[in-house]
């Protein structure tokens, strides 16, 4: 996949609290960092997010939700990020790798086709 240095996971939605269960989070089962995405970014790719580009983007309307993407984790990595997020937070934020398609979107647009997604899985499991 592209971008295999930038092993991190990009977090948008979460108040100091919960960023600071999710660092705890990291140090703890020593994952990879986080960086934040903030609405300054939202319009960015993802790709040029992890790239750690700031372009002078305008602030977009984005839903309020709270996302953490999974760049280059193992998949053991992945399980054990998994495991504790369910653990130790609430409510559940959308999770989701980046994909070599998803890299390329826009980050808002992921978060978009993301929710559509949740809610289709919603409606189909019971």
């Amino acid at each position: 996949m592209l971008l295999s240095n930038n092993k991190m996971m990009l977090i948008y939605g979460f108040n100091a609290n919960e960023k600071d269960t999710l660092d705890n989070i990291i140090v703890k089962t020593k994952l990879p960092s986080c960086k934040v995405i903030d609405k300054s970014m939202t319009k960015m790719t993802v790709k040029n997010i992890l790239e750690g580009l700031r372009l002078g983007v305008e602030n977009i309307t984005i839903p309020e939700e709270k996302v953490i993407l999974f760049n280059n984790f193992s998949d053991y990595e992945m399980n054990v990020a998994i495991n504790q997020i369910r653990d130790n937070m609430e409510p559940m934020p959308i999770l989701a790798a980046v994909t070599p398609m998803s890299i390329n979107w826009e980050f808002y647009k992921l978060v978009e086709h993301l929710i559509e997604e949740r809610e289709w899985f919603r409606k189909h499991q019971g």
